[in-house]
């Protein structure tokens, strides 16, 4: 067998030649640097901090003029000190988020205790359903309290595995979404094109209960 281009002349199975060797040897190192970069691309890519800020970034592009996003902090409110991963200031409500970072089969129940992850990660996660309700009921007392009682709240589940698309199916449950997906939920749901509330009046009294650890993206 001969490899044709850089490699003219190279026997694969008999090679007699320093040079050949040498080349032979470098076809096969750039082969495994090549596959190096990718895993540790998506390793990278499936850290909690860095699925966190890139979809944070995506989410603020589509919530319209205004849309913030606060990654980890913890809210003071009539419910007690209440911890966030990501709260979500669209233009026409609110949205408290999980991201799932690893994950390509993503399985389980509303009511369940976990999730399986599935796929390239055989691992199980906590059901963050219930702490996302945690969220919910903190704000809407908060936000009525302060002269916002029609203001929406809803949980959303994003799955932000890069290594592959992935798939779910959470019985019971169906606001989950792909991070690549985003933007067709959106075209799916769009924005109404009048404005809900006053979201910077909003963000404001929401930065007035955050304890420091809030930062908004």
């Amino acid at each position: 067998m001969i490899l044709n281009g850089w490699f003219d002349g190279i026997r694969v199975w008999k090679i007699n030649t320093w040079s050949g060797l040498i080349s032979y040897a470098l076809l096969i190192l750039a082969g495994a640097l090549v596959f190096f970069l990718i895993i540790r691309r998506i390793n990278h890519n499936r850290r909690p901090d860095v699925a966190l800020q890139r979809v944070a970034k995506r989410l603020k592009k589509l919530g319209g003029k205004g849309s913030r996003v606060y990654t980890d902090f913890t809210l003071r409110t009539f419910a007690g000190d209440t911890p966030f991963e990501m709260l979500w200031v669209a233009r026409d409500r609110l949205y408290v988020v999980k991201v799932i970072p690893q994950g390509t089969r993503i399985s389980g129940s509303s009511s369940g205790s976990t999730w399986k992850l599935g796929g390239s990660v055989n691992d199980a996660m906590k059901n963050p359903l219930p702490a996302l309700e945690n969220q919910r009921r903190a704000l809407l007392p908060y936000l009525s309290a302060k002269g916002f009682e029609e203001i929406m709240v809803e949980p959303m589940v994003i799955c932000a595995d890069t290594y592959e698309t992935p798939r779910f199916k959470i019985d019971g449950f169906s606001s989950i979404y792909t991070y690549k997906y985003l933007g067709a939920w959106r075209r799916k749901f769009p924005l109404a094109k009048r404005l809900f509330f006053d979201v910077d009046r909003v963000c404001a009294l929401l930065e007035e209960a955050m304890l420091p650890n809030g930062s908004a993206k």
